[in-house]
């Protein structure tokens, strides 16, 4: 299958992602990389866990309806909308990635609650 790259410019910069995604046993893990347009090698990338429905697929890839924590407004999320992968973006460029190195953050889900969201219907 081949990897759809997709392009967003943030601030002055192009930069180019790609969301990966794989399934296991009811767990869906989905990756998302992200770099400079010219570096392509000095990836931020997020790794995340959720549950899978067999029918609709993981919840990050098709959209949820997610609450904010302490305003409880809901907001539809999906990891394809370029204004989520901007926040990616930022929070990676705030905690250690300069474009020049490769950084890996793990823990996905918790990245999204310091973000406001309510994580816990996306655990597995």
């Amino acid at each position: 299958m081949k990897k759809k790259i997709r392009q967003i410019i943030v601030g002055e910069k192009e930069y180019v992602f790609v969301i990966n995604k794989q399934y296991n046993q009811g767990v869906s893990e989905i990756s998302l990389s992200i770099s400079l347009k010219k570096l392509k090698n000095m990836t931020c990338s997020f790794h995340f866990c959720t549950w899978d429905d067999p029918i609709t697929g993981s919840p990050l890839l098709v959209g949820i309806t997610l609450r904010k924590i302490g305003t409880s407004d809901t907001e539809n999320f999906n990891l394809h909308y370029p204004r989520i992968v901007k926040h990616f973006i930022q929070y990676g460029l705030e905690n250690g990635w300069n474009v020049a190195n490769r950084t890996v953050f793990n823990d996905g889900l918790e990245i999204l609650s310091k973000f406001g969201y309510d994580v816990i219907p996306l655990k597995p």
